[in-house]
């Protein structure tokens, strides 16, 4: 798909704008993430370079956590168009997003429907 929309720029570099939004000290620099299986179905998230787990607190805002913990988990949804979503293991209707300018949205004011919570990961 060509033009700005959300997709292209998170093929481009989904790793650097979700490391991006975890710490406004790290906007500049581009970040590796490792998606790693927690269960069947649930995934964490782990910036290499940051050395801290994405995580999602109750009221849906993204942080980066230096333990892992339960906040730290995610449920990776595959999505018809072949784009991946990730919902809160703990809080059930949160997902990441992010907006086209890279930064966070509110896990609860998104849904897998929308294109802000559509990812890439990179083998």
């Amino acid at each position: 798909r060509g033009g700005g929309g959300p997709h292209r720029a998170l093929r481009r570099s989904s790793s650097a704008l979700l490391s991006a939004a975890l710490s406004p000290c790290c906007r500049q620099t581009s970040g590796l993430l490792e998606i790693s299986p927690v269960e069947r179905g649930v995934v964490s998230i782990f910036g290499v370079r940051s050395g801290l787990f994405v995580a999602m607190n109750s009221k849906g805002k993204l942080y980066g956590s230096t333990h892992f913990n339960d906040e730290c988990k995610f449920k990776e949804i595959l999505l018809p168009n072949n784009y991946n979503a990730y919902e809160s293991r703990i809080y059930p209707g949160m997902y990441i997003a992010l907006s086209k300018n890279g930064r966070t949205k509110k896990g609860n004011k998104v849904s897998p429907t929308m294109t802000v919570t559509h990812f890439l990961p990179r083998i």
